[in-house]
């Protein structure tokens, strides 16, 4: 089967701008971006209200991981940097619209969306924490 939006021409910044507006338009109250050693945004950070609290997220695009995928399926492009990156946050655009349209069906909260990037002042996801501890995991 083939990978989601393997033929878009739309430029990472445009999906990256859609998530973010996204994001804004359901509540977060700030957005920041991380970059990579290649000056590639390897994640999103936005903050969340939660009560009385603001819980900062972070959204990585793990293009890389993505681009060895797409090797492993023999995916002629693979090689093409700008490609997998192109095609990882426009697949990443998709899964947060997705995520936006449980919220507005009243389904979930916002927090309750991302609570895997919920991340600590270092960075640190929960998602991170949890794995690197599975003491951590509930019923342990």
């Amino acid at each position: 089967m083939a990978i989601k939006n393997y033929t878009t021409q739309v430029p990472a910044n445009r999906s990256i701008a859609e998530i973010q507006a996204s994001l804004v338009e359901h509540g977060a109250i700030g957005c920041m971006f991380s970059y990579d050693s290649e000056s590639k945004i390897s994640s999103l950070r936005f903050a969340l209200p939660v009560g009385d609290s603001v819980i900062n997220f972070s959204l990585p695009a793990e293009w890389r991981k993505f681009q060895e995928v797409l090797k492993q399926q023999g995916v002629k492009r693979w090689q093409d940097e700008d490609y997998c990156y192109r095609v990882a946050w426009r697949n990443l655009r998709d899964w947060t619209l997705a995520q936006m349209a449980l919220y507005e069906t009243q389904m979930v909260d916002m927090p309750q969306i991302f609570l895997p990037f919920a991340s600590d002042k270092s960075g640190m996801t929960l998602y991170e924490k949890v794995i690197s501890n599975p003491s951590l995991m509930l019923g342990n």
